[in-house]
């Protein structure tokens, strides 16, 4: 995309816009007009930074193009200018003896292809901290020598710094330049969530825990940040993400007001309250137990077999090298069966990936088989276990794929998608209707209580998608308690119009009696401010839910914001707590790179700075 890779990123064949997430589907002709027609009706002032850095861009070519000329023309009359040698005179130098057989750069090269101001140095040992965190690399990468071979083609007169500068002083600017920006963003927030995760890495037998905060911006664009990073020996325990937690909190001092939830998407405590912010166990945590449960009855014996298909399945990616796996990274979910520990080492949705692509290329991994003979074979009986897998988690996986952003999806989406994966599975009687009961009567029981919990029932009913269409009629009451309380609240604070003084004449006592009496606030009373929040209920509910309505776009427009100011404060608070967490396979889940050498190479405080910068960069750009 060229110019346009700072504010839209590719994903698979969509262009998704950073700052408000619209997509398209990637032009066949590589035309940029519909990026450049969004900018520029959407975000004028980025749209406007585009245009003055872009008008930049032409103006510098020009110039080097125009110094370039004068410079070949020098050369030329500098050429002229030399006198001739004759035949008998010793005037070329002897050729320098290449250095591992790389040619020497030429001088007029060194002059002039690099512009030793000390900003643009500063740009470079800046770029190259930068590098370090985004691919998470040890500070030995410093010494490579094809590292300092490609400083030394692209940047010759470059002096690289020392290992000890940029793992302490380049990296703890660098830190500190992003958690200003980050404290920034959460001190102007109205509302604040926060989620806790947990990746597991198998071959270091640690975990990484992650809190992450979201917030809606006053631009009501869904915001998340990651503000802490952990390396936890082992699996974590409740004390150790409550640590980060509180540890987190003193560090960025979010006011207590601001705090709406935490959601635990790998739940290592059953304490309702943590560091005073009220904690609830993510959905996806749920989904994951009720499918474990009905698998269990469908696989009985034959657990070895997703081992075994996970194998395969590896060994036959790697013959694409168009594509790269990585291992299912959320934390593995253990049960005991006797005195055997139980180890599902893959989360529902990365299974049905797996097991759906291995049964479209079942033709392919013969092939495979045969050049991996130390693999047994896959039996008929058995593909047939994985077809029955496959039909049980389908439903799942379409209903969760219709409300899930890759990034941020919010808590509205929970008892709707509860409710309709139920209503799917139940509807389904083709096959495995025991198994599907099963998962059935799990979520059920995690879930129940799931309509009494006002973080999950009023998101859902100020998300435009759902409204009141998920619940009885006995929830509007809650919803128009909440409203009510909203018309209390603070709002901004009107215009001051300096008024005239005029004199007043005490002495009269219908004067004096004004004067003297405490007047009546000119604050709504409660009658009033139910009499608004019961016709703004009334009205917003009348209109039938659109499920295809981005809810924030929703709550952007201004003739929405109008007509339900009340209700829009209520979206502020609700929909920033996250529903839903981020997908195994996404930027954050980059474990590969976390090995035994990279966390003896870097002290454990800026390691975390390292991984905390490894996220935000690749969240909010260089």
């Amino acid at each position: 995309m060229g110019k346009y890779s700072e504010y839209f990123i590719v994903f698979e064949n969509m262009l998704i816009c950073k700052t408000c997430n619209w997509a398209i589907p990637k032009p066949k002709d590589c035309t940029t007009s519909s990026l450049r027609h969004h900018l520029k009706k959407k975000h004028p002032e980025l749209y406007s930074s585009f245009k003055d850095k872009d008008e930049r861009t032409k103006t510098e070519r020009t110039l080097a193009a125009e110094r370039a000329v004068a410079l070949a023309h020098g050369l030329q009359r500098t050429c002229k200018s030399e006198p001739e040698t004759g035949p008998g005179s010793s005037s070329t130098q002897p050729q320098q003896p290449y250095v591992n057989s790389c040619p020497p750069i030429p001088q007029t090269q060194l002059n002039v292809g690099w512009d030793p101001d000390r900003d643009h140095m500063l740009l470079v040992d800046r770029a190259i901290t930068q590098m370090m965190c985004t691919a998470v690399l040890p500070p030995s990468f410093l010494d490579n020598p094809g590292f300092r071979n490609l400083i030394a083609v692209t940047a010759p007169r470059f002096q690289l710094k020392s290992r000890e500068f940029f793992t302490t002083s380049a990296l703890g600017n660098l830190y500190e330049e992003y958690y200003s920006k980050i404290k920034t963003m959460l001190d102007t927030a109205a509302f604040v969530s926060f989620s806790s995760d947990v990746r597991y890495l198998s071959e270091e037998k640690g975990s990484l825990v992650v809190i992450t905060a979201y917030f809606i911006d006053g631009d009501m664009m869904p915001r998340f940040v990651v503000v802490a990073v952990s390396l936890v020996p082992g699996i974590p325990c409740a004390d150790d993400v409550r640590a980060l937690f509180s540890k987190m909190l003193n560090l960025y001092d979010v006011k207590e007001e601001k705090l709406h939830v935490l959601v635990e998407h790998s739940p290592t405590s059953d304490a309702a309250i943590v560091n005073g912010i009220k904690r609830v166990n993510g959905f996806a945590y749920k989904l994951q137990e009720a499918v474990e449960d009905g698998l269990s009855m469908l696989l009985g014996e034959n657990d070895e077999l997703l081992f075994r298909l996970k194998e395969i399945y590896q060994i036959w990616w790697k013959h694409d090298p168009t594509k790269h796996m990585r291992d299912c990274t959320r934390l593995c979910h253990q049960s005991s069966h006797g005195n055997q520990i139980k180890k599902i080492d893959m989360c529902w949705n990365c299974l049905y990936q797996m097991l759906s692509r291995l049964d479209e290329e079942k033709n392919t991994l013969s092939f495979v088989l045969v050049e991996n003979p130390h693999f047994a074979d896959i039996k008929g009986t058995e593909w047939e276990l994985v077809r029955e897998i496959i039909d049980v988690l389908k439903p799942l996986d379409f209903a969760l794929g219709l409300v899930k952003h890759r990034f941020f999806t919010p808590t509205s989406v929970v008892i709707p998608l509860y409710k309709v994966i139920l209503r799917q599975l139940k509807e389904d009687k083709t096959c495995m209707k025991a198994v599907k009961e099963a998962i059935c009567k799990k979520l059920s029981a995690l879930m129940e209580g799931c309509e009494l919990q006002e973080e999950l029932f009023l998101a859902t009913y100020v998300d435009p998608r759902f409204r009141g269409a998920y619940f009885t009629a006995d929830k509007r009451q809650g919803f128009l308690e909440k409203i009510e309380e909203m018309a209390f609240l603070p709002v901004l604070k009107p215009v001051e119009v300096v008024e005239q003084q005029r004199f007043e004449d005490f002495s009269n006592p219908f004067i004096a009696f004004r004067k003297h009496e405490p007047q009546e606030s000119a604050n709504n009373s409660k009658l009033e401010a139910g009499t608004k929040a019961l016709a703004e209920l009334e009205d917003y509910l009348s209109q039938d839910p659109a499920f295809t309505a981005d809810p924030y776009e929703y709550w952007r427009n201004d003739v929405n914001s109008a007509k339900y100011p009340l209700i829009k404060k209520l979206a502020l608070k609700y929909l920033s707590a996250p529903g839903i967490s981020i997908d195994c396979q996404s930027i954050f889940s980059q474990l590969e790179c976390i090995t035994s050498e990279l966390r003896n190479n870097w002290e454990s405080e800026d390691l975390e700075k390292l991984l905390f910068l490894h996220h935000n960069i690749l969240i909010y750009g260089f």
